[in-house]
Parts: structure tokens; C-alpha cells; sequence
């Protein structure tokens, strides 16, 4: 039986530590917005401020709208648990399941814990995932937050048919159009307006994305309504490829999926569409597994004041966002769709598979030189391994090559190469090594697993991503990755004479020179084949 002394002792231990408990729940950190306050977490080292919303929910009468501004909220908004993702197909990579919302649109911020000088430089991330899968809280950017010193956003923006499709109907309802843009751009707009409060700098943001994150950013580079949204651009293993189509085609390509979807062309179309559920529109479109055999689903298009030009004309003519460029491509990147769409069913991808893909590719006419002179598959090992050379060297390598040739003599431009054959997989091939794939640079990037996926960097490995992330911190800060002072391998600006290409694998970070790239990846002869697909000749 307890005496009255210790009865006391313990109701004042009991006091003294709840108000301890008291005292460290009022330290979680709050930021005070224009539009209301936010109550963050601490975690990982930085304070991170979640699930933010950036634009109203896209539902109902804005489902297939341009995003509108998020509206106020009154007293303090609880910002310590991610948004829901945007609706998707399901993962092929076992990424860990979240809750899926049309209420989507919601980004997150990483600031360092570490007493700053001033205002920090800004990374806003754009998720990759092939326009189907993807969002913000995939990617755990506390580590990058802190070897960068810079204030990090990751974004979600809408997916599938709710963010990419164009129809007749909305055409005719003027609401806007190429969705998924418009809501990275309102992010950027946000970011624009609210950063400050979360000590980054508005004057110093760099745009960056993975594979569809990239794609999308190369289009806001010469997107005339992203001008001043931000002040450096990476592009990771991704840009628009030539062939960019009219409103008026990709309302046609659009009428059919609605069909498909039950939804005919008329003056129903926009109310059927509205009436249908995330799932229904889900079933009716492809998933990720489709992309290694045709190329992505949905079309950019041209809308007439958001997107005006394809990229790589824009680029030629200096009528794009004068900002300096870091743009790559992994070494392998076909090897990280061709196991997810032919190999994991048990049987390795045939000839006729090989043909029939590369025939969707570049025509009939373009294929039988794909496949008979550049890439044979007698020559390259199987037809596997050859179709995962054409989408390395026609949907990546050769693009940032293009892209590099057109802006290096318009703004500073650095050229890579993820080399590392060794990544950690995602999906292992029974029929081919997956090598240098394609997102095999994430984790280096990032440093924490993707997607919650458990993958982890052996010491050389992360003695290359702590290389990567100093490239990346240093032109966050200056729009130059190297510095004269720190030992570091010197990334040099590509020029059209060496075409230096940095080549970033453990402990082998050299440049390549001289065309060496090039050649690798047989890049005169997609250059060719560009401008005849950009002619509709192929």
C-alpha cells in the first residue's frame, strides 16, 4: 500500500511530465500563410509541413478544369500527414498502397532544421510514373533537404483521364486543358507566392523531374505562362518528343476513349464523364504495364496559350525559358520498362513482339531499319535486349541530346549520364540484367527509398549520390554545379564541339568527349528520324 509521501511524489512526477508532454506539443512548428496556418512535424531532420492544399478539390463542376486557387482557411491547419495521391492504376513496382482521393491536389515541404544566412534556394519536385502512377509522398526529400540546404517541395497533380484527357466537350466548355500542367504550374504559383514563409527564396527555384515529372518540366520550359516560375530546370530521363499535336487531334484521340469509356461525343459527353467514378475511368484506360509496348497513352497538345510550340523547335528559336539546364538519361533506361511489360509473365519478348512495337513506334517504313540495320536483334542479343536499346537511345538518350545541342549556346547547359549497372532493382528480368535502368537513378538522387520500396546503396553507391547531391545543391544555389574549391570532378557546360556528357557511376565519374555519347547511342540517326516524325512522316 502506497504512503501519502509517495503518492504525492508520484502525482508530481505525473505533473511534471505532463506538462513536459505539454510543452513538447507545443513546439511542433507552425508557419503562418497568407491564406492560414500550418502545424508541421519534425522528422528526418528537417521540419516538414504536409498534405498542403495548392488548388480546390478538382471535383464535380472542376473535374476536366483549370485548378483554382486553394481558398483560406480559419485558425490552424493540421500539416503532418501526406494528402491522398490522385487516383491511379495500381503499382507494378509494390510500392506501399496509400489512400487515393480525387481531392488531390496537395503538394509537401521539407525546410532544414540548420540555421540558415538568408533565404535558401528552392527544389519543387515533380513525381514521375508514366501519367498513371505517382505522387509527392512517394519521395521522402528529408535527406535531400539537408545536403542541399534547400527548401524542397514535392508535388501531386492529377493522373490518367482527370488529368490528361481532351474530348469535344471540353473543348467546347472552355475550361482549360491540359490539366496535369496547369496544376504543376499552379503549384509553381504557389510556390511563388508562399515560400517565403518557409524560408525558401522565390528569385532561386529549381524545377526538376523524373521521367513524366521531366517530360512535364521540358514543357513548362518553353511554356510561355510558366515564365518567372522558376530559375534552373532538372531534367532526369525525360523530354517531350517531337510531334506535338493540334486541340482539335487530340480531342479525337480523346472522343474515342470516351466512348470506350461509355461516354459518346454530343452534348451529354461532359455530363456522362462527370457521372463517372475514378474507377470506371480507371478500368477503361491503360495502366503502367503498357507503356514499354506503346510508348505513353495520353497526348500533350497544342492549346494555344499554355503549350504553343514543340520543344525542340522552341529551343532552336531562343522562344523558351532562359534558365540553366542539368539534363540526363540513365545508360539502360529501356531495361526498366521492357521486364515490366513482356518478361514477368514467364516468356522473354519475341521477334514479332520486337517488331510489331517498334512498327507503333516509327511506322512501317521506320521499322524495318530499327530492326533490320541499327538494332538487330541477332546482333544485340534478343529481341528483349534490342527494343530496350531503341527506347534507351529513341525515347531518352538522343532527346537530351537534342535538347542539350539546341541550348547550349542560348544558356549554361550540363549534360549526364547514370551509369551505374549495379542500381538496386525494382523489378528483376529473368531474361536480362536490368543494368543502368530507367528510374534506376532515383534512389541516388533522393537517397531514401522510393515509394517505400527496400532498397538500399552499398558504400560506393552512396558515395556516388552524395556526389550527385552536391552537383544538385550547388546549382540550386547558382545554376552551376561545380565549385573550384571543393575537389569535386568538374562537370564542364556541353558545347557542340566535345559534347561533354558527365558519366556518373561508383567511383568512376569521368566525361565523356568527342561524340563518344553520340555514338553510343546512335544519335545521327534519331536525329533524322525526329524531324521526319516531326513532319508526320513516321
Amino acid at each position: 500500500m502506497q504512503s501519502a509521501w509517495t503518492r504525492r511524489i508520484a502525482a508530481s512526477v505525473f505533473v511534471a511530465c505532463s506538462a513536459l508532454g505539454a510543452a513538447h506539443g507545443q513546439q511542433r512548428p507552425v508557419v503562418h500563410l497568407a491564406v492560414g496556418d500550418l502545424v508541421g512535424i519534425r522528422e528526418g531532420g528537417v521540419t516538414q509541413y504536409r498534405g498542403i492544399p495548392y488548388a480546390e478539390p478538382p471535383v464535380g463542376a472542376l473535374r476536366w478544369a483549370a485548378p483554382q486557387p486553394a481558398r483560406p482557411w480559419a485558425g490552424q491547419r493540421e500539416a503532418g500527414r501526406f494528402g491522398p495521391m490522385c487516383p491511379q492504376v495500381p503499382d507494378p513496382f509494390g510500392g506501399v498502397a496509400q489512400q487515393t482521393s480525387e481531392d488531390c491536389l496537395s503538394l509537401n515541404v521539407y525546410v532544414p532544421d540548420a540555421a540558415g544566412t538568408g533565404p535558401r534556394p528552392v527544389i519543387v519536385w515533380i513525381p514521375g510514373g508514366g501519367q498513371v502512377l505517382g505522387a509527392g509522398s512517394q519521395y521522402d526529400a528529408a535527406h535531400l533537404s539537408n545536403a542541399t540546404q534547400a527548401v524542397v517541395v514535392t508535388v501531386n497533380y492529377r493522373l490518367g483521364a482527370l488529368g490528361w484527357l481532351w474530348t469535344s466537350g471540353m473543348v467546347a466548355e472552355k475550361k482549360g486543358h491540359n490539366f496535369s500542367l496547369q496544376d504543376q504550374q499552379e503549384a509553381l504559383r504557389w510556390v511563388q507566392r508562399h515560400i517565403g514563409a518557409f524560408q525558401g527564396d522565390a528569385s532561386r527555384v529549381t524545377l526538376a523531374g523524373e521521367s513524366v515529372g521531366s517530360i512535364s518540366a521540358s514543357l513548362h520550359l518553353v511554356s510561355p505562362t510558366a515564365a518567372g516560375l522558376f530559375h534552373r530546370v532538372l531534367l532526369a530521363s525525360g523530354v517531350n518528343p517531337p510531334g506535338l499535336i493540334s486541340s482539335a487531334d487530340a480531342a479525337k484521340f480523346g472522343d474515342a476513349f470516351a466512348l470506350k469509356a461509355g461516354c459518346p461525343a454530343g452534348g451529354d459527353q461532359m455530363r456522362c464523364l462527370r457521372g463517372k467514378s475514378p474507377d470506371d475511368l480507371l478500368r477503361a484506360s491503360p495502366d503502367y504495364t503498357d507503356i514499354g509496348r506503346n510508348a505513353l497513352y495520353w497526348p500533350h497538345f497544342n492549346d494555344g496559350e499554355m503549350i504553343v510550340s514543340d520543344v525542340m523547335p522552341a529551343l532552336s528559336k531562343g522562344a523558351f525559358n532562359q534558365v540553366p539546364i542539368m539534363v540526363g538519361s540513365t545508360k539502360d533506361e529501356g531495361r526498366g520498362f521492357v521486364p515490366v511489360s513482356y518478361d514477368l509473365d514467364g516468356t522473354a519478348m519475341t521477334q514479332e513482339e520486337y517488331v510489331a512495337a517498334a512498327t507503333r513506334f516509327v511506322g512501317s517504313g521506320g521499322q524495318s531499319l530499327l530492326t533490320g540495320l541499327l538494332y538487330p536483334s541477332s546482333k544485340l542479343g534478343s529481341p528483349g535486349l534490342a527494343w530496350s536499346q531503341v527506347v534507351t537511345d529513341g525515347w531518352f538518350a538522343c532527346q537530351v541530346n537534342e535538347l542539350a545541342r539546341r541550348t547550349q549556346s542560348k544558356v549554361p547547359t550540363f549534360a549526364y549520364e547514370f551509369a551505374d549497372r549495379q542500381a538496386p532493382e525494382f523489378v528483376r528480368s529473368p531474361f536480362m540484367e536490368s543494368g543502368a535502368f530507367h528510374a534506376g537513378d532515383l534512389l541516388y538522387w533522393f537517397q531514401t527509398p522510393i515509394a517505400g520500396a527496400p532498397l538500399v546503396l552499398n558504400p560506393s553507391q552512396k558515395a556516388l549520390s552524395d556526389q550527385m547531391i552536391r552537383y544538385w545543391k550547388r546549382f540550386a544555389e547558382t545554376g552551376q554545379p561545380n565549385d573550384a574549391q571543393s575537389g569535386d570532378p568538374v562537370w564542364p557546360t556541353y558545347n557542340w564541339l566535345s559534347t561533354p556528357y558527365l558519366t556518373l557511376a561508383p567511383q568512376a565519374i569521368t566525361v565523356q568527349q568527342w561524340g563518344a555519347f553520340q555514338r553510343a547511342h546512335q544519335c545521327s540517326a534519331w536525329s533524322v528520324l525526329y524531324g521526319l516524325r516531326a513532319l508526320g512522316a513516321v
